[in-house]
């Protein structure tokens, strides 16, 4: 496979990975955090609330889900065929994300 998927501000954007060319860009829902996850041709994306498939060809959504009563927070994708090494990976990221946030939010509120 020469693509890479990224999830960035909203958007799942792919990329050829021998070239660094964009092949396609989707916009998503309004976050700062988008979380991406490829499997079988399809690309499982989450950002502001909602899970959408789109197509890792072209990038356009298959389908949509507001996962509602859920919230906002952040989002974990997984499958059966995912290593458990690469799900602790992600879980340590989001959470040291949301500790640079509540610091960065208690410094700026004691600053004012």
């Amino acid at each position: 496979m020469d693509k890479l998927f990224l999830g960035i501000n909203n958007h799942v954007i792919c990329l050829n990975k021998k070239t660094g060319e964009q092949i396609w860009k989707t916009k998503l829902k309004s976050s700062t955090i988008t979380n991406v996850y490829y499997e079988t041709d399809n690309v499982f994306a989450y950002s502001g609330g909602h899970l959408c498939c789109l197509s890792a060809a072209e990038g356009s959504i298959i389908w949509e889900n507001p996962l509602k009563g859920l919230g906002y927070g952040t989002c974990i994708i997984t499958s059966e065929h995912q290593n458990t090494s690469v799900i602790s990976s992600q879980i340590t990221t989001q959470q040291a994300l949301a500790a640079t946030t509540v610091v960065a939010t208690s410094v700026g509120t004691s600053n004012s």
